[in-house]
């Protein structure tokens, strides 16, 4: 693989590595032979933008193609603060979320940063399918609905590769896409919840999560977030 890929042109290292992420489903299917093989593909691809955090190509809308880990939803900032606070134990809850978000055919669907240099801002659109059933009658759930989880923060440049998002900047509002299928829950539809105030009563709410830019051209963007877990995406047009 090593050998292949320093012969390999950027084009080619670009699409290999779109051809990677859609085969193991963004990396939530990923084998442990994949994951080492993307991180080959990212490592080989030379950086084109001088200092990304503050170039305008940054800014923009972008679709998550491929989180290392297998959770999708790490694309939002309020996932990096629930990493920072719980440390060592993250991976547990991650998995507790996962496993919650996935009964009954639910789950994470398009996952969407939507960065804004000039009014420093990173807001995550992350699109959610809940679904609910009954345990132990069956694994078709009695209904599902779709809808939106938003989560917004202010953004500093911290050097030319890094961006910082503070903990009590963060924000995270719920959208109901599917209001006639549960109009009982309609009334949390729009709800903003300020969820950096609540982790400012935890932890020291200046306190900042960073994403670092380790590729950055027209169409496509490689973050890498503290624990040194890898997020690829594509410009979403």
């Amino acid at each position: 693989m090593d050998d292949v890929v320093a012969a390999s042109s950027t084009t080619t290292l670009k699409t290999d590595v779109y051809a990677l992420a859609a085969c193991s489903s963004r990396g939530e299917r990923a084998t442990s032979t994949q994951r080492e093989n993307m991180r080959v593909l990212v490592g080989a691809l030379e950086n084109p933008t001088a200092s990304p955090a503050t170039s305008e190509l940054l800014s923009g809308a972008w679709e998550l193609v491929y989180e290392e880990s297998g959770h999708p939803f790490r694309s939002s900032p309020f996932f990096w603060a629930v990493g920072k606070l719980l440390a060592d134990s993250a991976n547990f809850f991650y998995d507790a979320h996962e496993h919650q978000t996935s009964m009954f055919g639910g789950g994470c669907g398009t996952c969407l940063q939507m960065i804004d240099g000039k009014a420093e801002t990173l807001t995550s659109d992350v699109i959610v399918k809940a679904s609910f059933g009954v345990p132990l009658l069956g694994f078709a759930p009695l209904v599902s609905a779709w809808g939106s989880v938003i989560t917004k923060g202010k953004m500093r440049v911290v050097d030319e590769n890094t961006v910082a998002v503070p903990l009590g900047s963060l924000t995270t509002t719920v959208r109901q896409d599917d209001t006639s299928i549960l109009p009982a829950f309609n009334f949390l539809n729009g709800t903003t919840v300020p969820v950096g105030d609540v982790m400012g009563r935890i932890a020291d709410a200046q306190d900042e999560v960073f994403m670092r830019i380790t590729y950055l051209d027209d169409d496509m963007r490689i973050s890498e977030i503290e624990d040194g877990t890898t997020l690829v995406y594509r410009r979403k047009m």
